[in-house]
């Protein structure tokens, strides 16, 4: 059997379940259906701001700091979960609506953390409500570009969003060496400063800048078009 014909089954990280919900939300019955799952498109989170460099026009961001305090406010349908981030230059709050008792079990005080949402102003201060947190690494800044997947509302109710996804392609990703074939001579492939394969499919899911994700783009489309000529 083809490599790619792999039932997504079997990919760590997936299970029976998990592989049900993929085939039936997004057709992905299998490794290639992953693989061929693109992006449709990509946040730049090189760039770590200031609290105090917010401003009201800002889009979405990334701040790193820690957490100096939870607070919980409001009954039943008002209850929120409340951070308290700090930065060294300024505080913001992080909001939850949903979700509270676990993520307040998953986050602890004076850990360093990067922070990724939409800022707003609420009662004269900055918010951000349900942001992306993960554990700083300094090394997560090398990498780029982040891959943005179509997802579904049953997919993310169960905890298969974009990001979920996402990981799901870095762990099938490195099992392509040496089970990608290429389809392009090597003339081809100069001639037209196109990268191979494995690499376009690599730099399609983790370009490390635009460059690299514009020739991905560009080799995939180039074959595309070569084969479809052929036919």
């Amino acid at each position: 059997m083809n490599f790619l014909d792999t039932p997504i089954d079997y990919l760590k990280g997936v299970g029976p379940t998990r592989a049900q919900l993929l085939k039936k939300e997004l057709k992905i019955f299998s490794f290639g259906d992953l693989l061929w799952h693109y992006p449709f498109r990509y946040i730049d989170k090189t760039r770590i701001y200031n609290i105090s460099d917010l401003v009201p026009e800002i889009s979405f961001i990334q701040i790193r700091g820690k957490i100096i305090k939870f607070e919980e406010k409001g009954h039943k349908s008002s209850r929120r979960l409340i951070a308290h981030f700090s930065d060294n230059t300024g505080n913001v709050q992080l909001v939850w609506f949903k979700g509270i008792k676990w993520i307040k079990s998953s986050l602890k005080l004076d850990v360093d953390y990067i922070v990724y949402g939409k800022p707003s102003i609420y009662q004269g201060s900055y918010n951000i409500v349900h942001p992306e947190l993960d554990k700083y690494d300094e090394q997560q800044f090398l990498k780029g570009l982040q891959a943005v997947y179509h997802s579904t509302d049953l997919l993310n109710s169960r905890g298969l969003n974009s990001r979920a996804i996402s990981k799901l392609v870095k762990i099938l990703l490195p099992m392509l060496n040496n089970q990608i074939d290429e389809t392009l001579s090597r003339d081809l492939i100069e001639k037209n400063n196109l990268p191979s394969n494995l690499q376009a499919y690599h730099d399609i899911h983790c370009p490390l800048n635009t460059k690299d994700l514009i020739r991905a783009q560009k080799r995939l489309k180039f074959e595309e078009f070569f084969f479809f000529q052929l036919h």
